[in-house]
């Protein structure tokens, strides 16, 4: 292989993916709330509170602890969550 393409590859893994894989890991999971939310799905609001809950994981993990603000739209997503009602098709 090339050299200068090897460098490239290490850099790409140990600079960017390693250290954020967490957040490359989440990603699908805030796509998929807000798709949710955007479609009136009440369950995008447990996605919503899944992703916020991985950020608050790589707050703490990289000592980030700005992040644990995070804490606060968790609870307005549960807020809401709750305001909107049943699901659809739920018993009562």
């Amino acid at each position: 292989m090339n050299p200068a393409f090897d460098a490239l590859l290490s850099w790409l893994w140990l600079e960017v993916v390693r250290p954020s894989w967490l957040s490359l890991a989440l990603a699908p999971v805030v796509l998929t709330g807000y798709r949710l939310l955007g479609r009136g799905r009440r369950e995008g609001w447990w996605f919503v509170i899944a992703s916020n809950a991985g950020l608050l994981a790589i707050g703490i993990t990289n000592r980030q602890y700005g992040l644990a603000v995070v804490l606060v739209l968790m609870c307005q997503a549960f807020k809401n969550w709750r305001r909107w009602g049943r699901a659809q098709g739920a018993l009562a």
